[in-house]
């Protein structure tokens, strides 16, 4: 049997369990036909194989981000990217310009500041907001995704007063009894449903994304969700469409009011799994706390930088049980966001309950984020055969403001190292357009464990380059329940493939974030070549 591709004289990151390397990868239609030396794998050429030599760069598994919002980063390029603004002035001269060419009274939208790093060290609100129009509603998204402002005109429009009761799991900030505009997590989710896209917009916003994540490297995809069981309507769509190329393992919950979403997929009769290789139905999951960044995540003990303060929870124990329990029982994979250490428990807490109804299968079921997890949570994880899909691209972008929220609890946050210690599968997720969503900069992380700033954040949890390669692959095919078909360089497998410009095995530990990809094979083709 000839091979169609070949890629020779490289680095071959199988992402095995035993770490194996090679030197050159055979390809023989949609799949990998063999791994080995040069010599072995060119006695499977003919004179139609393709022969690409590597020269010494790294060739491994295509890689697999186990938690994105693929619509999130797809309309976010449509909006007013203020992720690298260091002011309120700069956000409010931005923002102005998109204002004046907007007819007035559609929407303006901005996405990405992070009062952290603004001169003026304080969110937005209403009064900033208005100096840029009061004729157009405008909403502003933290770079969180858990926390907007809005200016006179969106709260107008949503019909909020100072008087408006705070919506279950949210807050509507208010100055002195009167509304600053500022909307944290319910609330802000509530207004952005206000303000969505039209189903054109994201159509296209999906096929931006799913270009930026060939660009990375990145083969298959882990949905965390959008807004409303229309966005699992929008991703199958694209994804039938061939504007969504990556393989899909779609999440069936809802940025907003996901018990309701959650509920809905139960009684419909489908489970997790229904689908094909290419778009597939993952687990219910439902919001059980806020942000990391907010911060607002729910903690056992108050935030280090505010006593008074241990974040908010969207429902309690008894809610909690009710809708994932339902699912467990109905056949679902289940998942929940679980950022703080409270929230976590809550969750093994809920798994323990699933598998005293209902033994004997392998569940997989999984926390996204998994954030603060000290070592009596760590055990439970492994306890329970439950996976975590940590985010460690975030310990680089947010790592300042976790040391003066969390203190000594950044060495619990995501806490890679007592993972491996403990033999636990975690799936790497880039939460992108949350943080960047180059899976170098997660792997990065997860070696340096340094912020952006190069302060160290919990290094004890540190783990090797080939660890972190093997959460970005193999894991989130295991998470997904796909690792027979995908994840590692193995014969029989998709040939999904990422080619780096760069040896990674050998690039300095402090250099990771900057390799590029240089190419990226989907189903055995190239479908993004540098």
């Amino acid at each position: 049997m000839k091979a169609t591709k070949v890629f020779i004289n490289g680095e071959a990151i199988t992402a095995d369990q035993s770490g194996t390397v090679h030197e050159a990868v055979a390809v023989k239609g949609e799949r990998i036909l063999q791994v080995g030396t040069t010599t072995e794998i060119m006695k499977l050429c003919s004179t139609h194989t393709d022969v690409i030599d590597l020269y010494g760069k790294s060739v491994l598994p295509g890689f697999n981000d186990a938690h994105a919002h693929l619509e999130l980063y797809g309309t976010n390029q449509i909006g007013v990217n203020l992720k690298q603004e260091d002011s309120i002035d700069s956000i409010i001269e931005k923002l102005h310009r998109r204002a004046e060419e907007t007819p007035p009274g559609e929407w303006v939208r901005g996405w990405g500041y992070n009062q952290n790093t603004l001169l003026e060290g304080r969110h937005l609100t209403k009064w900033d907001l208005d100096k840029v129009s009061t004729s157009h509603p405008i909403i502003v998204v933290r770079t969180c995704g858990h926390i907007s402002c809005v200016n006179s005109k969106a709260l107008e429009i949503a019909d909020l007063t100072s008087q408006t009761p705070h919506p279950p799991g949210g807050t509507y900030h208010k100055d002195e009894d009167e509304l600053s505009g500022l909307l944290l997590e319910a609330a802000h989710m509530e207004m952005f449903q206000l303000a969505d896209y039209s189903e054109a917009e994201v159509m296209l916003g999906l096929q931006i994304a799913s270009d930026h994540f060939l660009q990375n490297g990145i083969t298959s995809v882990h949905d965390a969700g959008g807004y409303g069981t229309k966005h699992i309507r929008y991703l199958q769509k694209a994804a039938q469409e061939g504007k969504i190329r990556q393989r899909l393992y779609v999440m069936y919950g809802s940025l907003y009011d996901s018990p309701s979403v959650v509920q809905a997929g139960v009684k419909s009769g489908i489970m997790t799994g229904l689908g094909d290789d290419t778009f597939k139905i993952g687990p219910a999951k439902v919001f059980i706390d806020g942000s990391s960044s907010g911060p607002t995540c729910k903690t056992r003990d108050p935030y280090t930088s505010n006593p008074n303060d241990s974040g908010i929870l969207y429902m309690d124990q008894k809610e909690l049980d009710r809708h994932l329990l339902t699912a467990h029982e109905q056949g679902w994979q289940v998942t929940a966001h679980a950022m703080g250490d409270e929230a976590v428990h809550m969750l093994l807490s809920t798994i323990e309950r699933a598998l005293n109804h209902r033994t004997g299968i392998n569940h997989r079921h999984r926390i996204e984020h998994a954030g603060i997890t000290p070592p009596d949570l760590v055990e439970r994880i492994k306890a329970t055969h439950s996976v975590p899909i940590p985010n460690p691209a975030f310990l680089y972008e947010f790592g300042d403001g976790y040391i003066n929220d969390y203190g000594d609890r950044v060495h619990h946050f995501f806490p890679l190292k007592s993972y491996v210690d403990q033999n636990i599968p975690f799936a790497i997720g880039s939460d992108s357009p949350i943080t960047a969503v180059s899976p170098l900069i997660g792997i990065h992380a997860a070696v340096n464990r340094t912020s952006k700033h190069g302060h160290p954040v919990g290094q004890g949890q540190s783990i090797t380059v080939k660890e972190a390669i093997r959460a970005y692959t193999w894991a989130e095919a295991y998470a997904s329940g796909e690792e027979d078909l995908k994840g590692t360089l193995e014969p029989d497998k998709y040939a999904d493939l990422v080619i780096l410009d760069q040896s990674i095995l050998r690039c300095p530990s402090q250099q990771l974030k900057d390799i590029q990809v240089e190419m990226t094979i989907l189903n055995g083709d190239i479908v993004y070549e540098k």
